[in-house]
């Protein structure tokens, strides 16, 4: 393992005679085979997993279980069936669906909810949110539940804190969490590509392609993109492997290696062995940040990102990678081949990304909040 920066336990929370209970809440169907592969997976359970850390007692409300079991110190995991609301001082939701199984399991009136979204929608379709038609009017539907019910709300970027005031107003308070990393990662393994019969230099797209039942507009577009750049590159002599979950039947199998849904402690090895990692916008301009760019930059993978992503101020920041226009195929190809010709020097960027975007640090930010709930609770 590295060497773990995580921040300390506040001398608050330490100090407490009852620790501050908190339910974690995601899906409510029953999931006895779900494994951590995906990126809302991994944010779910490793922001339960630093909260823990942080001195508080945390319940990961899921229906994977048969009965309520530990997963380590102040941590366990809750089948729905055996959660008593009235219990925590705090339920903390996860995304849309999050807080719709808590109000479908009862919980929805719970005086401290605090709802996290990982998108917002407008009332009406909005420049930089891609979901449309009856999805996005579903999801709409759901967020006037939660501005009603939550005491907080927390978002991913500027540009969806600025969609929420204009729907939904000042009433309920936002907090800006976005994506953490993990501040200790395995050592290096046994390189996935070669395994694979891959001997070329790669070009990493890790992340969900999206499903068409929530967003067939983005799927098409990236899997499109995905083939246009894979041809390119190679014919350049590099490979394009993707992975994640979501449609794939539009792929160029001639040009897009894809190795599907990968467990999340396996993310390290499939990006400490590719020479750059690739990141797609979902438009001109988008709302939602890429979690991916946090991921790479944590290895020191240098990044391509199509400008309009939120976060890709990231990359410019730590000057490890290159944004281009969004569609510039062209220009991804070129920094690809640069990177993977004379790659950037890290230069502290591991440790910034550990001290500044790690989960205990996003964790830190609750303190207040759930400070407050604990005093309503006297």
């Amino acid at each position: 393992m590295t060497t773990s920066n995580r921040l300390p336990p506040s001398p608050d929370s330490l100090a407490r005679s009852r620790p501050i209970r908190v339910a974690c809440v995601y899906f409510d169907y029953h999931c006895p085979d779900f494994t951590i592969a995906s990126m809302s997976g991994l944010r779910f359970f490793r922001m339960a997993e630093a909260l823990a850390r942080r001195g508080y007692e945390v319940d990961i409300i899921l229906n994977r279980l048969n009965s309520p079991q530990p997963r380590g110190t102040r941590l366990r995991e809750v089948p729905f069936r055996f959660v008593r609301w009235d219990d925590y001082d705090v339920v903390k939701t996860f995304f849309h669906r999050g807080f719709e199984s808590l109000v479908a399991a009862g919980g929805g009136n719970h005086p401290f909810i605090v709802s996290k979204l990982g998108s917002v929608v407008g009332r009406e379709q909005t420049q930089g949110v891609h979901f449309y038609g009856r999805v996005r009017e579903s999801l709409f539907q759901t967020q006037q539940e939660i501005a009603r019910r939550s005491r907080f709300v927390t978002v991913l970027t500027d540009e969806s804190a600025a969609l929420w005031r204009h729907e939904h107003g000042n009433s309920t308070p936002l907090l800006q969490v976005p994506t953490g990393v993990d501040a200790e990662i395995p050592p290096v393994g046994p390189n996935p590509y070669t395994a694979r019969g891959i001997d070329r230099p790669i070009a990493l797209f890790a992340g969900n392609l999206y499903s068409r039942e929530q967003q067939p507009e983005i799927n098409a577009l990236w899997q499109d993109r995905l083939n246009e750049v894979g041809r390119l590159l190679k014919n350049s002599g590099l490979c394009l492997v993707a992975m994640g979950s979501g449609e794939t039947d539009r792929l160029d199998r001639d040009a897009v290696v894809h190795v599907g849904r990968i467990e999340a402690s396996e993310y390290w090895n499939w990006q400490r062995h590719a020479s750059v990692g690739l990141v797609l916008a979902q438009g001109p301009s988008q709302d939602n940040e890429s979690s991916k760019i946090y991921y790479y930059l944590r290895t020191g993978l240098p990044v391509v990102c199509e400008r309009g992503v939120p976060n890709a101020w990231l990359i410019e920041q730590t000057a490890n990678g290159a944004v281009v226009d969004f569609r510039d195929t062209q220009g991804m190809l070129e920094a690809a081949i640069r990177f993977t010709k004379s790659p950037p020097t890290p230069n502290g960027l591991m440790k910034h990304m550990i001290e500044k975007h790690s989960w205990d640090a996003r964790a830190a930010t609750y303190d207040p909040i759930f400070e407050r709930a604990r005093l309503e609770r006297r």
